[in-house]
């Protein structure tokens, strides 16, 4: 007898679908021409046991989020004997390894051999980006024909629409803005005098500005969820982890909300000035994925604020009195209005004694800060800073932004 064998292309127990397709030649008069995609080919070994050989995934390769897949799956016995036992085919998320396979059982037990089986699979499109089809080791081969890959497409959502979180929480993006600079609270104690509480600034560098996106948040599950900042993504841009004190709520990140609580916050990003027309906040339910099954368009400013210091008054070198009044004035050169914010911080080189709250050479922010001022664009304003620093002793001061130094010694 004539023995025909079949030479296996794979070495590994999961095949990963080879993609299939064929592209035209040119012909000697110039023109393209296309050929079709070959049909999958196999020869029966009648002295081999059993083979089973997959020959085609038919199917959609390009699906939107939260679709449902379906298509045909087809298999041959290639050995001898009768095939013993389904095969199982997975469609694996290639963006996340934590992402549970959904399995495509094929009916091949008691396939004799020669035979083939053919019948349809229904899969969902749970999560976006890259899914392909793999073989398990049930199958002795995989025709190279076989296509294996399928793209999601992010599902497009809005501001406004209430959303679901893969920890089952419902989040709302309420508004936006954008602005030059924004300002946070630190721990109390934190570089001020006693216990009191200040605030530092976070500003961006030229070519970028900061996003801010009002968003609340539903927790109606049955346990307590905290807000990931791996839920959410927006290209190109770094995610501010600071929070906005000088707003309503703070940055949302890391914040828990307890069952039935409903917590309104913000989340903050540096993006590029160049980016902004074609902005998206994507929301990401699979664990470990960077690509977003959903995406939110987020509008255009048509402007930015820019702001710079047109003029500073500072006290004289000498201060007598309780107070010391620094006039700052503002502009903003950005075509779109925007609130400036400015804080103010000191230091003394003099050592000021043991039973002093404060240091030598110690830069602390003034705790009435911050000084903020809505500025529209093209306009000026003033922005008074006052301090009551002790007398007798020489001392330090610089403004943020802008870093204007000045030094005087305050006297009775």
């Amino acid at each position: 007898m004539d023995r025909r064998t079949y030479v296996s292309t794979i070495g590994s127990s999961i095949a990963a679908l080879s993609l299939a397709g064929c592209s035209g030649s040119d012909g000697g008069d110039g023109n393209s021409e296309s050929t079709s995609t070959p049909e999958p080919t196999y020869e029966v070994d009648q002295e081999a046991p059993a083979r089973l050989k997959l020959l085609s995934v038919s199917g959609p390769k390009e699906v939107a989020f939260g679709d449902t897949i379906e298509g045909d799956v087809t298999a041959v016995n290639v050995g001898g004997e009768p095939i013993s036992g389904d095969a199982t085919i997975e469609f694996v998320h290639s963006e996340s390894a934590n992402t549970e396979p959904q399995t495509v059982t094929v009916n091949a037990d008691g396939l004799a051999s020669g035979e083939e089986v053919s019948h349809s699979y229904r899969v969902d499109a749970e999560y976006a980006g890259a899914w392909a089809f793999e073989a398990s080791s049930d199958f002795y081969a995989v025709d190279d024909t076989v296509t294996s890959t399928v793209s999601v497409l992010p599902k497009q959502g809005s501001t406004g629409e209430s959303i679901e979180l893969a920890s089952g929480v419902q989040a709302t993006v309420s508004d936006m803005t954008y602005e030059q600079m924004i300002t946070y609270e630190l721990p109390a104690g934190e570089r001020t005098l006693g216990d009191n509480t200040a605030h530092a600034i976070r500003e961006t560098v030229s070519d970028n500005i900061l996003l801010i996106l009002s968003v609340t948040f539903e927790n109606g599950t049955g346990e307590a969820q905290t807000v990931s900042k791996d839920d959410f993504v927006v290209p190109e841009s770094s995610f501010v982890s600071q929070s906005a004190a000088s707003r309503d709520g703070t940055n949302a990140v890391g914040e828990n909300i307890n069952p039935g609580q409903t917590y309104s916050g913000h989340l903050i990003y540096a993006v590029p000035k160049a980016k902004v027309d074609d902005l998206t906040l994507g929301i990401n339910l699979a664990e470990g994925s960077a690509v977003a099954d959903i995406e939110i368009p987020l509008q255009s400013p048509g402007g930015f604020p820019e702001f710079e210091m047109a003029n500073i008054d500072v006290p004289p070198e000498d201060v007598t009195g309780d107070e010391a009044i620094v006039e700052m004035e503002v502009e903003n050169v950005g075509d779109s209005a925007g609130v400036f914010k400015s804080i103010l911080e000191f230091k003394t080189p003099d050592d000021p004694g043991i039973f002093a709250g404060y240091s030598a050479d110690t830069w602390y922010i003034d705790s009435d800060g911050p000084y903020t001022q809505r500025i529209p664009a093209g306009e000026t304003r003033t922005i008074e800073l006052v301090t009551e620093p002790d007398s007798d002793r020489r001392w330090d001061y610089r403004t943020t932004p802008f870093g204007a130094e000045w030094t005087f010694e305050a006297v009775e």
